[in-house]
């Protein structure tokens, strides 16, 4: 399983140099990717400033110094591109098995917010990409399956959320702070910390 710090492209999130600065300790900490959000929009009644994300994605890899690239990239002639979505929402999913990863966005039926995975959901989640991938005739293809949350501060406690995730099929934790969008400061403490220990 690999790690990634997961912003939104708004709040802070919106100045390209926090997104770098965020970036750059991402790095130092032992994170594995940084995953910018890439909404047109998000609750219009809000009225928030939307960030490109390409143009913060820009400023974090001008942040990464020094920095070669091995092995050569092997997605030519594109990057990997990663469907989000709804689960239990079936379509989103079936899109996302055509390509080269899922995001499925886990929401609570009652409060209708993003909820922490569990390995049983993941489970449902990756049985259901596979015969989809299997299906379309791409069972044999990479895939990356993108799990996200708040991971919890002792390292003990990480480990038991995100290691039963991994045996589950997810490839990937992406750190997300659900409870506080906008501001910047409390995911910066959290890049801090480092990704969570899977053992």
């Amino acid at each position: 399983m690999r790690f990634a710090v997961d912003v939104p492209n708004f709040g802070d999130f919106a100045d390209s140099r926090v997104v770098a600065d965020l970036a750059r300790r991402a790095e130092e900490a032992g994170w594995d990717g940084l995953f910018v959000w890439d909404h047109v929009t998000h609750r219009k009644e809000l009225r928030r400033t939307i960030a490109d994300p390409w143009v913060l994605l820009t400023a974090a890899a001008l942040a990464i110094e020094d920095v070669v690239f091995r092995p050569t990239p092997v997605q030519r002639p594109r990057v990997p591109v990663l469907v989000g979505g709804e689960w239990p929402a079936r379509p989103p999913m079936r899109r996302a098995a055509r390509w080269d990863g899922a995001m499925p966005i886990l929401v609570a039926a009652q409060t209708r917010r993003p909820r922490q995975p569990d390995a049983a959901t993941v489970r449902e989640i990756h049985g259901f990409l596979s015969a989809q991938r299997a299906a379309a005739g791409l069972g044999a293809e990479p895939f990356d399956l993108v799990l996200s949350g708040m991971s919890p501060a002792g390292p003990a406690a990480a480990t038991d959320l995100v290691g039963p995730l991994a045996e589950a099929g997810a490839t990937w934790w992406a750190e997300c702070q659900w409870d506080d969008l906008e501001r910047a400061e409390p995911m910066a403490r959290r890049v801090d910390q480092g990704p969570p220990p899977l053992a």
